[in-house]
């Protein structure tokens, strides 16, 4: 209701607001116009549709906590700070490079690069842009935030960003532990304690993750799909995100691709809608029961 009013005052129509602010807040990034957010070419309408990408990306329990008083609940989060550090990281870089090598204003890179970024990183898919052109710094900033996504407990596909943290935080601990072997270090985020298995779980998941996008890869490869389409296309299917690159861009679709890779994608959705397990399960006769 709050990004609809916003939008209305920004000068959409009931209907576009409604439908954006659906698209929004599920992250689903479905627009009934064909160009997107880009339609409007209003840097209003897309500062208010950034402000709740973001907040739809966070856990909504701690957007709960924040509407129960709470304010301090969302930057106490370890999971949060890392998930809006990486943001403006990377918006940052995507902006100095797209001011150097796309646009003619710094201003016009910031506004591009900062709805793009937080569109793919909150697996939202709205597009204001054709990122298949930009240059090849900011298209792997893409692809990564098209991987991890934003945290566990919003809408948001992806990899999440708590296992990444997870992943990091294990990698150190483990390059602690090698310095002092015989040392006890517990894995910890934020002032909790993390389960040795829960740390394995979420290292598991990654690598199995990223083992599915490099086979799918391949397969649509081979079925003669292009290298940049079969790479990107997973990338955004498994994440829910949308948008890949080159045929399959911001501004382009996967009405050209194969009746086999539309099949392989649909799959790739589902496993990553379902984050692999439990479609998995459902292939193994003993868990039918």
């Amino acid at each position: 209701a709050l990004e609809t009013i916003a939008l209305l005052f920004c000068g959409m129509d009931l209907f576009d607001a409604v439908t954006h602010s659906f698209a929004t807040i599920a992250t689903g990034g479905f627009s009934p116009r064909n160009a997107s957010v880009a339609y409007f070419n209003s840097v209003s309408v897309e500062v208010v549709i950034m402000i709740f990408m973001i907040f739809s990306g966070i856990h909504f329990a701690l957007l709960f906590g924040v509407i129960s008083g709470d304010f301090k609940s969302i930057w106490k989060s370890r999971i949060v700070r890392y998930y809006l550090l990486a943001l403006l990281i990377g918006i940052t870089i995507s902006s100095i490079d797209l001011y150097i090598t796309q646009y003619d204003s710094f201003a016009e890179a910031l506004r591009h690069a900062s709805f793009q970024m937080l569109s793919v990183g909150t697996s939202t898919g709205f597009a204001t842009a054709d990122s298949s052109i930009w240059s090849p710094v900011s298209q792997m900033l893409l692809i990564f935030f098209s991987l991890q996504c934003a945290c566990a407990g919003s809408t948001s596909g992806g990899i999440k960003a708590d296992r990444i943290v997870i992943l990091g935080k294990s990698i150190m601990r483990q390059i602690r532990q090698l310095q002092h072997p015989r040392a006890v270090l517990p894995l910890t985020i934020g002032d909790k304690v993390m389960e040795k298995d829960v740390a394995e779980n979420a290292v598991l998941y990654i690598v199995l993750y990223l083992c599915i996008i490099f086979a799918t890869t391949i397969l649509l490869i081979a079925l003669g799909t292009d290298t940049t389409e079969a790479f990107t296309g997973t990338v955004a299917t498994m994440g829910n995100v949308g948008p890949g690159l080159a045929g399959v861009g911001s501004v382009g679709n996967f009405n050209h691709i194969s009746d086999a890779g539309k099949w392989i994608f649909s799959v790739t959705m589902l496993l990553g809608r379902l984050e692999i397990y439990a479609l998995l399960m459902f292939f193994i006769p003993k868990h039918w029961k």
